[in-house]
C-alpha cells in the first residue's frame, strides 16, 4: 500500500469514527468487567442495530445528494399502520407476512413520491417540505384513519417472522439471546446502498447533485427526476424498514416512531455524511450507528443512568455539525 493511499485512507471521517469505535468498545469491556464482549451482549447489540441502521442507509442517500428527510419515520409508522391494519381486517398474512410487506412498501413509496414531487417541482428547502409532509403524515395516521394500536391481534404470519432467528448464543450466565433473521435485510440492504452510490451512475448523481446541483445539471443530470426517484425509493424503503420492526417488536403503534429521525441524523452525520451534501459512506455511517447503539445498551453495564443518552446524542450532533464543517472548509480551500 503506497505512502498516497494511506494518506486518504487516515484523511477520512470514516478511518476515525471506525478507531474510536474500537477504542470505546475497549474501554467499556475493561470498565464493565469484561461484560461487552460476551455472546449474548454482542448479539443484543447487534440485534439492535437493524432498524436503526436500516434507517441510517435510507437518511445516508438523502444526505448524500443535499437534503434532509425529516418525514421517513412518520411514512415508515403510516405505512405498516396501515399495512397492518388491512392485513388484519382481511384475514391476510395468517401463515406469509409477504402481502403485508408489500402493502407497506407501495404505500411508503406513494407517500414517498409526494416528498418527490414538492421537493422536484417546487426546488422548496427538503427540511422544511419533509417537516411539514410528517406532521402531515402523522395526522393522516392518528386524526383521518383513526389507525389503533395492534398488539396480540397481530397476524400470527408477522409474529412467526420477527421470532425467526439465524442462531443463539449462551453467555457465562445461561442468559440466552438469538440473532435475529432481520439481521440479513440489513446486511443487504448495506450492500445495496454501498453498490449503488459507488458503482452505479445513480450513486454518481447523487454525489453530484449534493456537492453542487447547478453543476450537476449543466453536466447533464436530470436533477427534477433524479430527486423524484430517489424520495420514492426512501418512502418504499421506509415502509419495508417498518415492517421489519413491527415483526420484530410483534406489534404496530403509529406513534412508535415520532423522533426516531432525532437519532438518525446524527448518526449519519457522525458517520462521515456532510450536512451540506456531496458526502458519506456505507461504512462510516454502520460505525457511527454501532457507537451510539453500544453506548445505549451498554450503559447499565457501566453503571451510567439512561437519561444521559439524551445528552450522548446532543452530543454527537454538535460533533458531526463541527465535522462536517471542517470537511466543508477544508474543501473549499
Amino acid at each position: 500500500m503506497n505512502t498516497n493511499r494511506v494518506k486518504r485512507i487516515i484523511g477520512r471521517a470514516e478511518f476515525w469514527i471506525f478507531i474510536a469505535l474500537v477504542v470505546m468498545c475497549i474501554a467499556i469491556q475493561a470498565i464493565s468487567g469484561g461484560q461487552l464482549f460476551e455472546p449474548s451482549t454482542v448479539v443484543t447489540i447487534l440485534r439492535s442495530m437493524v432498524v436503526d441502521g436500516m434507517f441510517a442507509m435510507v437518511c445516508l442517500i438523502v444526505m448524500v445528494s443535499g437534503g434532509f428527510d425529516l418525514s421517513f419515520p412518520a411514512i415508515a409508522a403510516l405505512a405498516y399502520s396501515l399495512s397492518c391494519t388491512i392485513c388484519l381486517n382481511m384475514g391476510w398474512c395468517q401463515t406469509n407476512p409477504l402481502a403485508g410487506f408489500i402493502i407497506a412498501v407501495v404505500i411508503g413509496a406513494i407517500l414517498g413520491m409526494l416528498n418527490g414531487w414538492i421537493i422536484s417541482n417546487f426546488k422548496l428547502d427538503t427540511m422544511i417540505v419533509t417537516l411539514g409532509t410528517q406532521t402531515f403524515f402523522l395526522g393522516v395516521s392518528m386524526g383521518l384513519l383513526q389507525l389503533k394500536e395492534i398488539t396480540s391481534q397481530l397476524p400470527l404470519g408477522f409474529r412467526t417472522f420477527g421470532e425467526s432467528y439465524l442462531f443463539e448464543v449462551t453467555n457465562s450466565a445461561g442468559l440466552r439471546s438469538t440473532m435475529t433473521t432481520m439481521f440479513i435485510p440489513f446486511v443487504l440492504l448495506c450492500l445495496i446502498v454501498s453498490f449503488v452510490l459507488n458503482r452505479t451512475m445513480f450513486g454518481r448523481a447523487l454525489y453530484a447533485i449534493g456537492g453542487n446541483e447547478v453543476s450537476a445539471e449543466r453536466a447533464g443530470y436530470n436533477v427534477k427526476r433524479i430527486k423524484f426517484i430517489l424520495y420514492t425509493v426512501v418512502g418504499a424503503i421506509s415502509g419495508f424498514i417498518g415492517m421489519i420492526r413491527v415483526c420484530m417488536a410483534r406489534q404496530s403503534i403509529p406513534k412508535a416512531l415520532i423522533g426516531k429521525e432525532m437519532t438518525i441524523i446524527p448518526a449519519v452525520i457522525l458517520g462521515g455524511a456532510s450536512i451540506f451534501g456531496g458526502e458519506g459512506s456505507v461504512f462510516g455511517t454502520v460505525c457511527a450507528v454501532a457507537i451510539i447503539t453500544v453506548v445505549s445498551n451498554s450503559m447499565l453495564l457501566i453503571g451510567i443512568d439512561s437519561y444521559w443518552q439524551d445528552f450522548f446524542n446532543g452530543l454527537v450532533i454538535l460533533i458531526g455539525i463541527m465535522i462536517s464543517a471542517i470537511q466543508t472548509m477544508r474543501r473549499n480551500k
